[in-house]
């Protein structure tokens, strides 16, 4: 019986303690496509100067000036977001850089990888030419204006206050 209940409080630790976790193995990943397939497969493909970096603990956002969309871009600035890290895939944007990037929409967050074609313009001489001519963006601002989610920092917070409850009812039983 007592083995069931340290094996359910494990399980509840383990359910409840995944929003907070991060991947700490190394990228690795398929080669990618071609660039018109990577296109097909992207919710944005575009080319831009990278204005601004800001970092968090697992996040790098790039906001890019947007200079030519082949597609889904239809603004002039926009802020992607990648893994802080290449380890886990993150693209390493460097302000002032200028870089072709392809790109998902993920809850309103365009993402990006190392999975992708994404990478510095000087190197992207085959996509350029593969893709064509694009179109200059129309729309001022910033096309990923959504604020950073609180959904995984309140569902662990939750996951945290239950899993903690629990191990107090537990001793609180086991002590009568």
């Amino acid at each position: 019986m007592k083995i069931m209940k340290i094996g359910f409080l494990f399980f509840l630790i383990s359910l409840f303690s995944l929003p907070f976790s991060s991947s700490s193995y190394a990228c690795s990943c398929l080669p990618p496509g071609t660039p018109t397939e990577e296109m097909e497969k992207s919710g944005a493909v575009f080319s831009g100067k990278v204005i601004d970096v800001k970092t968090d603990d697992s996040t790098l956002s790039a906001k890019i000036s947007v200079k030519e969309s082949w597609k889904g871009m239809d603004s002039k600035e926009v802020t992607v977001d990648t893994a802080l890290d290449s380890a886990g895939c993150g693209v390493n944007f460097e302000k002032g850089k200028e870089y072709i990037v392809y790109t998902t929409l993920e809850e309103g967050k365009y993402i990006t990888s190392l999975c992708s074609r994404t990478a510095e313009l000087a190197y992207a001489q085959d996509d350029l030419n593969e893709l064509g001519k694009g179109t200059i963006p129309s729309k001022p601002g910033d096309a990923a204006s959504d604020s950073p989610s609180t959904h995984n920092l309140v569902v662990g917070s939750l996951g945290v206050v239950l899993v903690l409850g629990g191990c107090f009812f537990y001793r609180w039983k086991s002590g009568k």
